[in-house]
Order: structure tokens, then C-alpha cells, then sequence
């Protein structure tokens, strides 16, 4: 059960990635679609499309194996599928307000969410984390990678 429901949610995310990197510009004057902003994401959202399909399947295959009743629910709150529902719920929502508003805003509005929810720190921790992160990857993708980001 665990499998298909992250394979499902993978899927989900992965298309959404993928949908969302063909939509950014592929050919202008500055680029062609071979160092176009949008292939390696593209790229990398359709190899994680193709492993989120292999989990959904083997775990298809296992659910046909074995039937569960109540302990496969007591089993998915074992393993965590709390936390990873809220991961799953944060990266959605990363997803859909990419372009809408500030990348580097975006993540570390993201960066924070996550550190408070999952490491126990205090606000002012979470949020140091949370600004040197979006600083640093907005530098470096702008500056290094040369990737013009939302």
C-alpha cells in the first residue's frame, strides 16, 4: 500500500515538474532547446515520472499478494505516512506557487516550513536556515548556473 501511494503521489509531482519545465521558454535568441532552461528539468521530471511508475507497480503487485485490513493502516502510520503526506503537501504547494511568486521568497518560505516541521528547532534557527538557503541557491543558480529562475 505504502508503494502505491508514493508512487502515486511521486507521479503526481512528477508531472507536475514535468508540465511545468516544458512550459518555460525553449528557443529564443539566447538559447536553443539544447541548453534551453528547461530540459534538465525536464529531463530529470521524466526519469522520476518513469521510477515513480516502477514503485506504483511493484507495490501493485504486492498489495495483489497479500490482503489488509486494519494493520495495513496501522502499519502506513508506522512507517510515517504522516510526515510523508505533509512533505508531499509542502512540495505540492511549492510546485503550484512557483512563478507566482519569488523563487527565492518561495524557498525560503519552503526551507522554513520544512525545518520547523521536521528538525524541532526554534523559529529563529528555522529561519536563518531558511534565508541562507534561499540565498544561496538563488546565487547560484543565477550567477553559476546562469538559469534565470521565476
Amino acid at each position: 500500500m505504502a508503494d502505491v501511494a508514493a508512487g502515486l503521489a511521486l507521479g503526481a509531482l512528477s508531472l507536475a515538474f514535468l508540465f511545468g519545465a516544458l512550459r518555460m521558454p525553449m528557443h529564443t535568441m539566447h538559447w536553443t532547446w539544447l541548453n534551453a532552461p528547461g530540459l534538465v528539468p525536464a529531463v530529470l521530471a521524466a526519469v522520476l515520472l518513469v521510477q515513480a511508475l516502477f514503485l506504483t507497480v511493484r507495490g501493485a503487485g504486492r498489495l495483489r499478494a497479500r490482503r489488509q485490513g486494519a494493520a495495513g493502516r496501522a502499519a502506513a502510520l508506522q512507517w510515517g505516512a504522516g510526515r510523508v503526506a505533509l512533505t508531499l503537501a509542502l512540495a505540492f504547494a511549492f510546485a503550484l506557487l512557483m512563478g507566482r511568486m519569488p523563487f527565492a521568497i518561495l524557498t525560503a518560505l519552503f526551507v522554513f516550513a520544512m525545518t520547523v516541521a521536521f528538525r524541532g528547532t526554534s523559529a529563529w534557527k528555522a529561519a536563518a536556515s531558511a534565508l541562507i538557503t534561499a540565498v544561496t541557491v538563488s546565487w547560484v543558480f543565477t550567477r553559476v548556473f546562469l538559469v534565470p529562475l521565476p
